[in-house]
């Protein structure tokens, strides 16, 4: 995979997380809707999936996909307003 790849990749995982995140509030206060409690189990498991390969592709998003073998670049890559574009 390329840096392109891996905006596309990062770009996608937002997008899951926010209809994750915004079907979860709805679930809040509808908490039988059997509809968005599915929905929100497809996001969820998209959004594992997503991670997981951005983790192994990439560096770990998140503590939860890192092993001892990962080398975190967390630190040393630039944050993101020294990145080219913004």
């Amino acid at each position: 995979m390329n840096q392109y790849d891996q905006k596309k990749l990062l770009s996608y995982i937002d997008a899951v997380s926010f209809a994750m995140y915004d079907t979860l509030l709805y679930l809040d206060t509808h908490p039988s809707d059997k509809k968005a409690l599915k929905a929100f189990e497809e996001y969820q498991s998209a959004r594992k999936k997503a991670v997981r390969e951005y983790s192994q592709y990439f560096e770990p998003l998140t503590l939860d996909y890192a092993d001892n073998r990962t080398h975190f670049t967390w630190a040393t890559s630039p944050w993101p307003w020294q990145k080219e574009g913004c």
